[in-house]
């Protein structure tokens, strides 16, 4: 009877043995794989003052601070609220943990091959540098570091396609904002109807006051309106390729607005029919930029000259 307790003894022992060993075995492996979770973080973002996006296939995007705002390639202000969500993308992006060994390598090929290299700058100092790629699904993010594995990306708390963000073309990054330059500076407007031309105006300046020429005695209100209407329209989007709309913008637009500044400089707007079945409608920014804008903007900047007569 005793050999026989004896026996359950040293089997529960050794149970007991196997089983702290095991604990202590994944305890030692979690924290050997524990991760990094600023791995594709900087120390500071305020130091950032550029940020290059170079896709594997497609433009180059280079982001810039320069004289108190953001520029896209040196040509365009950028969108602050895309800037804003970019920053905020490389603050909360964390490693999840790294890809599967066995595809490593693969993946870390197709990354170079399809996705996009990240360089930030502070100052002329590249700070870090990464590759961003995803899935086709387009549900799964990989950052990769030079000389290191692939892994695959999250933003806690949220499931986002995260390299969706630097995906984005030069025009995608620009600000929406149409007439983008200083109204202190503001000479002239003038809109054309094509199939109406007794209803278009021109708006200019006389003793520190808009009038229209075309009417005598202008309800100022609406012409205020107008005005802060023209000053905040936005595009939805601006087109890199405009594609299914190339017919369209071989016709004639409904209307179009000019602008000239005091040094002469002009901005222009022309405006086409509705599409049918089209949620947005279709702009050209410039002669050369295909936007689209959302209707009950659009509208609001749609104004005829009898609108303005009293």
């Amino acid at each position: 009877m005793q050999e026989k307790r004896n026996i359950r003894l040293l089997i529960g022992l050794v149970i007991s043995s196997l089983a702290l060993i095991v604990v202590v075995y994944i305890s030692a492996r979690e924290n050997f794989d524990v991760i990094d979770k600023k791995l594709f973080q900087v120390e500071d973002q305020t130091e950032i003052n550029k940020v290059v996006i170079k896709p594997a296939q497609g433009q180059q995007v280079e982001l810039g601070f320069e004289g108190g705002r953001w520029r896209v390639n040196n040509t365009y202000d950028a969108d602050q609220q895309m800037i804003k969500i970019l920053f905020a993308t490389l603050l909360q992006t964390e490693p999840r943990r790294p890809v599967t060994a066995t595809i490593q390598d693969s993946i870390s090929n197709y990354i170079r091959t399809t996705g996009q290299e990240v360089e930030l700058y502070a100052g002329n100092n590249l700070v870090k540098q990464f590759w961003v790629g995803g899935n086709d699904r387009k549900t799964e993010t990989w950052f990769q570091l030079p000389d290191d594995v692939p892994y695959i990306v999250q933003v806690p708390g949220y499931r986002l396609y995260i390299a969706s963000v630097f995906e984005l073309a030069a025009n995608d990054w620009r600000d929406k904002r149409i007439f983008n330059f200083n109204w202190q500076n503001f000479k002239s407007l003038e809109t054309h109807f094509s199939q109406q031309s007794n209803q278009g105006f021109t708006i200019s300046v006389a003793n520190q006051l808009f009038v229209i020429n075309e009417v005598a005695v202008a309800d100022t209100t609406k012409l205020s309106h107008y005005l802060e209407s023209v000053f905040n329209l936005q595009a939805d989007q601006f087109l890199s390729v405009s594609g299914k709309y190339d017919s369209l913008l071989a016709t004639t637009p409904i209307y179009s607005i000019s602008i000239k500044d005091i040094a002469n400089r002009q901005y222009q707007l022309e405006v086409f029919p509705q599409l049918k079945d089209e949620q947005l409608i279709l702009g050209r920014v410039n002669s050369e930029l295909p936007a689209l804008f959302n209707p009950t903007q659009i509208a609001t900047i749609a104004r005829k000259r009898s609108y303005f007569e009293f």
